[in-house]
Formats: C-alpha cells, sequence, structure tokens
C-alpha cells in the first residue's frame, strides 16, 4: 500500500521545511501545510505524483543530505 499524502509529508520534515517541501514539489506554501494537516481530502493526481518524486529522490541521499536548488 503507498503511503497516504500527509504521510509522505511527515516524512519529508525530518529533513525539510513545509516550505522547502513546497518549493522543490512546485506547490503552494499554503497548500502543503493543508496537506500536512489533513485539510484536503483528495489531493489532485499532479500534487500526489509530485510529492512521490520528490520523495524518492530524497529517499535516495544519504542521511543528513540535503542538496540545495
Amino acid at each position: 500500500m503507498k503511503p497516504d499524502v500527509e504521510t509522505m509529508i511527515v516524512g519529508l520534515r525530518a529533513g525539510m521545511s513545509v516550505q522547502e517541501i513546497a518549493r522543490r514539489a512546485g506547490i503552494s506554501r499554503a497548500h502543503a501545510h493543508r496537506l500536512l494537516a489533513g485539510e484536503v481530502r483528495r489531493p489532485s493526481y499532479d500534487t500526489v505524483m509530485r510529492l512521490e518524486r520528490l520523495q524518492r529522490t530524497f529517499a535516495t541521499r544519504p542521511a543528513g543530505v540535503v542538496k540545495k536548488g
């Protein structure tokens, strides 16, 4: 089973701020906060794909390493 969006963001928060997650995923900061709070019941396919792509990219980096840019 794939993790839900809130779980993905919580996992990403271990190494990035919500602002950084939003910037890297290409979503608004407000939308990222709403996703984290569980206020968005059905995020768009595009949003989910952006977060999954970011999660895969982040998961392949050594622990504690966050590439800027």
